[in-house]
């Protein structure tokens, strides 16, 4: 066993019992206190080294931490128990009303047709980057041109596509 390992051993044998007495003094069972101790060591292996000046510290504050944060959970697990159910006639229904998914049937109509006007390497673009979230990079790349060709398409197509949607919103406005 490396000495690393060997000083972790001792270490935990040396502090594992004054930490479960602080986390139970703190409100956690036995057994939740045994688990955030095995926790807070691996805690500590994980850390890198240069982080950890005074160790007994770290595991103190580590143990505080825990304990903190178990109290929030119940606390949060009580709220959710004591609060009245809503009256059922006072929640919207979630599903759309027929009005909402007309409109929001033509706003995708419209959308359809503003991707449609766009030219084909303008829109090659955006798709690309919209919805298969690729870089600009990684579209150049794919598509055999620059990146400052990439941004180029992409600000002709949302132009074009502002422009599309303004007139269907505005049609006089021209």
């Amino acid at each position: 066993m490396s000495d690393d390992v060997l000083s972790m051993a001792s270490l935990y044998a040396a502090e594992q019992d004054r930490l479960r007495r602080r986390l139970i003094g703190r409100g956690l069972s036995a057994q939740q206190a045994a688990d955030a101790v095995q926790e807070l060591f691996l805690r500590l292996l994980r850390a890198p080294r240069t982080d950890v000046r005074d160790t007994s510290a770290y595991l103190s504050r580590a143990a505080d931490s825990i304990a903190i944060d178990h109290w929030r959970r119940e606390q949060r697990a009580s709220r959710l128990f004591e609060a009245e159910p809503p009256d059922a006639s006072t929640v919207a229904d979630p599903a759309p009303t027929a009005e909402g998914r007309l409109v929001e049937s033509d706003r995708l109509r419209d959308l359809d047709g503003a991707l449609a006007s766009l030219p084909p390497r303008c829109r090659e673009v955006l798709l690309l980057h919209k919805f298969e979230e690729l870089s600009y990079a990684e579209i150049a790349l794919r598509l055999g041109i620059s990146r400052n060709t990439v941004m180029v398409h992409l600000a002709n197509a949302m132009s074009l596509l502002r422009k599309h949607m303004r007139e269907k919103i505005h049609p006089d406005a021209n």
